[in-house]
């Protein structure tokens, strides 16, 4: 039985369990509003942000399948920490965190499960923040065009991208510039069709090789088994 089957099965033991389809663009939540319920990712992929104050919005991570989203909320009782947006249609089944908190004997395995998750997110968390600040931006953008430009995962704009990255848009554009030079990855098209691709992964491998040696994919939440 796969990762996902065995969430599932712990959700469908809860007659509040609602299954759900959604399209690319939606919210699962946005930061600072209510969230009453405990999603399992089963398909899709969605991102996890938060607009600050100065007005650029800080992406978290990436959720991929078997990825479980309210789990803090869940234990805190609070309003959303964090916005949720499907970058693909995606599927995913939840309960009431209701529940859960007022099951807590019936559901003790899966609380465990969801704390063990939760002490993940906080070691990779402060990871990806210490090498966020730690690196030069050409390092970063190195390892985003190895990991995360298909087609559900690369920015839809320069300007997105910069966001993601923290940094200013000019900033953004002569690293890409220094980029090219180095022959890892090449400007195609004009105007507004216009982009870069990668050239050569092994220039972009070798500027990456500190980030990539450290963490690996650090933005996405992989699906970890639940223990019989």
């Amino acid at each position: 039985m796969s990762h996902i089957d065995k969430i599932k099965r712990f959700f469908s033991e809860n007659p509040s369990m609602i299954d759900r389809k959604w399209k690319k663009g939606e919210y699962l939540c946005w930061e600072g509003a209510g969230l009453e319920r405990l999603s399992l990712l089963v398909s899709g992929r969605c991102r996890v942000f938060r607009d600050l104050n100065n007005g650029r919005t800080v992406l978290y991570r990436i959720y991929v399948p078997g990825s479980i989203m309210g789990d803090i909320e869940l234990f805190s009782g609070g309003k959303a920490s964090c916005s949720i947006q499907f970058i693909t249609d995606a599927e995913t089944v939840s309960v009431s965190m209701e529940s859960v908190r007022t099951n807590k004997d019936r559901y003790s395995r899966l609380i465990f499960y969801l704390g063990r998750g939760l002490a993940r997110k906080l070691h990779e968390n402060s990871l990806s923040e210490a090498l966020n600040t730690s690196y030069p931006l050409e390092v970063r953008l190195a390892h985003y065009y190895l990991n995360f430009t298909d087609s559900d995962l690369s920015a839809s704009s320069l300007g997105q991208l910069a966001e993601w990255m923290g940094c200013s848009y000019r900033h953004l554009t002569r690293s890409l510039a220094a980029l090219s030079l180095k022959g890892g990855i090449r400007k195609y098209g004009e105007g507004g069709g216009a982009g870069w691709e990668i050239l050569d992964q092994s220039v972009l491998r070798k500027i990456a090789m500190p980030m990539l040696e450290e963490e690996g994919r650090i933005l996405f939440e992989p699906g970890e088994p639940l223990e019989e």
